[in-house]
This record gives structure tokens, sequence and C-alpha cells, in this order.
């Protein structure tokens, strides 16, 4: 997850490209473009003709019109549009350059994720993460309580990790308030020994307080990112690398997930005894509101 919003504001070619041409084409040409222009996100993931039904046109109006602002065609244009819009690094930006990247087809759409999932569990599979992975597992092994530290999407990641690590015995406290609900939780850091932080991208606001808390209590943390550099990294005890995706694109869970499962299994395979009491004691406690095993 990336808080960090773009410092400058990229010049708009397009517009200004527009605005040079628009006065000597045919009024039909210039709804076309003028429609491109105000509706951007529509023009970089439709088709021609998908654009020309939502204007009132043919497709071969909307090639003649971008055709008219010096592109060779309109895959020319959202390759154009998807250098210009969305510079930055929000959902929306992310959003918009993966689906300019598969156009219309949702054939195209499962084909990327499945082959972004194979990249991320090749490398999650490779020997340095294997490596990484075996270290986190040791680092908590020795935790009698964990943090889990989550925004977003990861916030769910981090409620499923905690759940799990608590049902094999080790008693988890989730950090996922994002604002102002933090620092109340952040209270709780007292109480844990290692925090494992879900943080992806450059340091956000949110992330830098959690570590900085666990710092000044002198707290392990275990780092699960996708940016090891700098940053973030150089404050974990331990950092496991999970890749999302391609980088500027959607970002992809599902290695993420993994990851701390296999952790979690890792984990409850150290203490055996303890795993299987604290489950036999979570089945008493279904029983004693009604609960099927």
């Amino acid at each position: 997850m990336n808080r960090e919003s773009d410092s400058e504001t990229p010049p708009d070619k397009l517009g200004s490209r527009i605005r040079a041409r628009i006065g000597g084409l045919a009024p039909s040409l210039v709804r076309v473009l003028e429609f491109i222009d105000v509706n951007r996100l529509d023009a970089m993931t439709k088709s021609a003709a998908e654009l020309g039904a939502m204007i009132g046109t043919s497709d071969a109006s909307v090639i003649r019109a971008v055709k008219a602002l010096g592109f060779d065609g309109f895959n020319d244009l959202k390759r154009e549009l998807a250098a210009t819009f969305g510079h930055g690094h929000s959902a929306a930006d992310n959003m918009s350059r993966t689906l300019t990247g598969i156009g219309g087809a949702h054939d195209a759409a499962i084909d990327r994720v499945l082959e972004d999932h194979g990249a991320a569990f090749e490398a999650l599979t490779s020997p340095a993460t294997r490596a990484q992975m075996s270290a986190a597992v040791k680092l908590l092994t020795s935790a009698r309580r964990v943090g889990v530290f989550g925004l977003g999407p990861s916030s769910y990641l981090a409620r499923y990790f905690a759940l799990q690590l608590t049902r094999s015995g080790r008693p988890a406290h989730v950090f996922d308030g994002s604002g102002s609900p933090l620092p109340d939780q952040l209270l709780g850091m007292q109480d844990v020994d290692v925090v494992v932080m879900l943080a992806y991208g450059r340091p956000y606001k949110e992330a830098t307080a959690c570590i900085a808390e666990a710092r000044r209590l002198r707290k392990r943390i275990l780092l699960v990112t996708d940016f090891d550099e700098k940053g973030l990294a150089s404050h974990a005890t331990t950092v496991v690398t999970v890749h999302r995706g391609q980088a500027g694109r959607v970002a992809l869970h599902g290695a993420t997930f993994v990851c701390l499962e296999a952790i979690t299994l890792a984990l409850a395979s150290r203490n055996k005894d303890r795993s299987i009491t604290t489950l036999e004691r979570l089945n008493e406690l279904r029983k004693s509101v009604g609960k099927a095993p």
C-alpha cells in the first residue's frame, strides 16, 4: 500500500494537442475528441467501437479523430494516455494502467492475473525467499504474543493471520486503523513481542508510526513487503519479500496469503502440543455456544 502522492503534476500533453488541432476539424471529430479529453479512462479501457457507441458515432469516426491528432491509430492514443494518466500510485492510477494493458477482453484479464500469480509463486519458492520465510518462523517461534499491522486490503490479511496465530496458541493483536484509530491500537504494542508488518511501497505515515512505536519499545519487527531496498526494511529485524504482480499495476495478494499460511503452519509444527491443545479448547468453546466444530 502506497500513500505517497506525487509532488509534481505532469504536463497535460494530450489536452494541449487537442486544443492546438481542434480548430480546423469537422464538428463530428471535435465531438469525439472533446469526449475523449473528458473521459480518458474510458478511452484507455474501451475499444474504438465501444467508445463510438458511448459518443453516438462510429468506430471509424473515432479512429479518424484520433489520427487527426497525429496518432498512428487508436492503440497509439491508448499508449499516450497510459503514459500521462496515472503517473501517481493511487488505486485508481494502478487500475488504469492495468486495464490499459489488458484491453476490454475478460479472458485477457484472467490470463494476466494467473500469469502474475505464477511469477509471484515462483519467486516465493526461490531459495532466497524460502530462507527469508524460515528466518521469519525462527523469529516468531520465541514470541509469546504477536502484533500484526496491515491497512486497506492488507488489513484483512492481517486479521486472518492474527486469527490463525491465535488458534495455534499464539495470541495476536491487530493494528489496522487508518488515521485516528491507530494510536489507540498502538497502545497495545507494549504487550507483544514481535510486530509483523504487511507494508508495501515507500514509507507512509501509519507504517512509520507503527515502526517508531515498535522501536521505542524495542520490539522486533518482521516486515512482509515488495519493496525491501530501503525505507521500512532498514528498520526491520527480518524481511520477507513477496511479489504482488507488476509494479504500478493492481496489487495481487495471493502470494502474501500463501506466505502467511506457510508461516502459520510452520509455527504450529514447532509447538504441536500447544497448537492442538488450543484447537481442542476452541472446539469446547464452540460447543458451549451451540457451534459445531
